[in-house]
C-alpha cells in the first residue's frame, strides 16, 4: 500500500513538473480550437478565418500574430495576440498562442465557443487540403 502511494504521488510530481502542456486560458466563457502548422501556412489559415469574424481581426491584426510568431525560440510558448472582435454583432475575446517553435508551431486560439467550433472545423478542412494537395 505504501508503494502504491509513492507510485501514485511520483506520477503527480512529474506530470506537474511538465513543461510541454498546451496552454490553457482562465476565462470559462472561451473554448479552444487547436492545430500544429507550418510556419508558412499560418498567415493562409488566420486570412481564412478572418471572414468568419465580423471585426477586430483584419491584415494588421494577423500581421501581428506572425510577426509575434517569428520571434519565438524553439520550445517557446506565450500569448502571440489578443484580440477585441465582434462575432455574431457580440463583442469577445480571440486570443492566440504559440508553441513549440516558429518553424511549426502548435496554435492555439481561444475564443466564443461557437466560433471556436467553427476555426476547428476551418483547421480539418485546412490540414485535409494540405493533405490532399501533397
Amino acid at each position: 500500500m505504501k508503494s502504491a502511494v509513492i507510485i501514485i504521488g511520483l506520477f503527480i510530481f512529474l506530470g506537474g513538473c511538465s513543461d510541454t502542456a498546451a496552454p490553457k486560458i482562465q476565462d470559462k466563457n472561451l473554448e479552444e480550437a487547436s492545430m500544429n502548422f507550418d510556419m508558412n501556412n499560418v498567415k493562409t489559415f488566420l486570412q481564412r478565418i478572418s471572414p468568419l469574424i465580423e471585426s477586430g481581426f483584419s491584415k494588421k491584426e494577423i500581421s501581428q500574430v506572425q510577426e509575434e510568431i517569428g520571434k519565438m525560440e524553439p520550445d517557446d510558448g506565450y500569448e502571440v495576440g489578443k484580440f477585441d472582435i465582434v462575432y455574431r454583432d457580440k463583442k469577445t475575446k480571440l486570443i492566440i498562442n504559440a508553441f513549440d517553435s516558429p518553424e511549426a508551431p502548435d496554435i492555439y486560439i481561444f475564443t466564443n465557443p461557437n466560433l471556436a467550433n467553427q476555426i476547428q472545423e476551418e483547421m480539418v478542412k485546412f490540414a485535409d487540403e494540405l493533405e490532399a494537395g501533397n
